[in-house]
């Protein structure tokens, strides 16, 4: 099972380059002879070049050992996201082992698109997920998954994804059940209203997923979290590059591009903190008339948005907006609370 999580965990970084899940490639190799075929400068990057630099975090060094791997080479790509805006997805199959990857990945790099709640996007998805039953990204999904199991040909399923990739796949897992097992990246959790509404598929499916977040990392931690699945706290991710660092797929490999080590308990004080205020400010953001938690998330996640497309004015002119500074004034009475929290949960070894 190890080679497949490391698998499944380097498939997961691929697909922040939509190159690769939109571009018709027949296999892991095609993709990246051509992506080292090009020169530094104009080759392809993944959203994290925005914090340092793919040479820098990772990304780079992992793909030059999977360029070296004949196994990773040989996984022929049976389908992929062309002509979606929606989501960086692929599904990829290892003939050899009779195992077929279904990898999920969010819609950082290609601007915003419109769904029935407007204009949207992985950003704005990330954050509407705190609220909303089912979001636009997660109902959508749904047709490429169906659509890449119709390539398949009685091949075991894997699915996997990473940050909202790994919350698409555990949506996946629990509203379609199919998958053999499902493993998740420092994939966020759930609104509550998810959680009370699919409970009964929860508790028959959720036993499949395999949570994997990184000790130092508050993505993975944030909302509800499946309360059947299996979680794992990957112990050494390089904190001392910071929070967001720590989220990079790369950052959960060792030099051998393998996991790193992992343990069963408790996820540290920094994640427990994330997950008691993510889940509390919208808890009191529903009780009071005055605040939309719903509108002022989305301002949030457009201001990200326009951040990574390089408009940080516009970015700013997101935050502008009553309810995002209500929701961050909800945050302060609630912090030494969640403080409180997640400090004893660590202290007793506690999930």
């Amino acid at each position: 099972m190890n080679e497949r999580v490391d698998t499944a965990l380097a498939l997961s970084m691929l697909s922040y380059f939509p190159d690769l899940s939109h571009g018709g490639y027949r296999d892991l190799g095609e993709f990246l002879d051509g992506y080292f075929a090009a020169a530094p400068g104009s080759r392809p990057e993944t959203m994290f070049s925005g914090l340092c630099p793919d040479e820098e975090n990772g990304v780079v060094r992992a793909m030059k050992k999977l360029r070296l791997c004949s196994r990773f080479r040989a996984l022929r790509i049976v389908y992929d996201s062309l002509g979606s805006k929606r989501y960086n997805s692929f599904c990829a199959v290892d003939d050899e082992s009779g195992t077929a990857y279904v990898v999920i990945g969010g819609n950082y790099r290609t601007g915003f698109y419109t769904s029935g709640s407007g204009e949207t996007s992985s950003w704005c998805d990330n954050f509407l997920g705190a609220v909303q039953t089912v979001t636009a990204e997660q109902r959508d999904i749904l047709g490429f998954y169906d659509r890449a199991l119709s390539c398949l040909d009685g091949e075991r399923v894997i699915l996997c994804g990473h940050s909202k990739g790994g919350n698409m796949a555990q949506f996946i897992t629990v509203m379609r059940g199919s998958p053999d097992i499902c493993l998740s990246f420092d994939g966020q959790g759930f609104s509550e209203s998810f959680i009370r509404k699919y409970r009964r598929l929860i508790n028959k499916r959720g036993g499949k997923i395999i949570s994997f977040c990184p000790s130092a990392s508050i993505v993975g931690a944030s909302l509800t979290p499946i309360p059947t699945a299996e979680r794992f706290t990957v112990r050494e991710s390089p904190a001392r590059r910071g929070l967001l660092f720590s989220h990079i797929p790369a950052a959960l490999m060792d030099g051998d591009l393998h996991l790193r080590k992992v343990r069963r308990s408790g996820s540290g004080i920094i994640p427990g903190l994330a997950g008691r205020l993510s889940v509390m400010a919208v808890r009191a953001a529903g009780v009071l008339p005055f605040v939309s938690a719903e509108n002022g998330l989305l301002h949030i996640g457009k201001a990200l948005q326009y951040a990574f497309k390089d408009d940080p004015e516009r970015g700013m002119k997101e935050l502008l907006c009553r309810d995002v500074f209500f929701l961050a004034a909800l945050l302060l009475p609630i912090f030494p609370a969640a403080f409180l929290t997640a400090a004893a949960d660590w202290l007793c070894g506690e999930r």
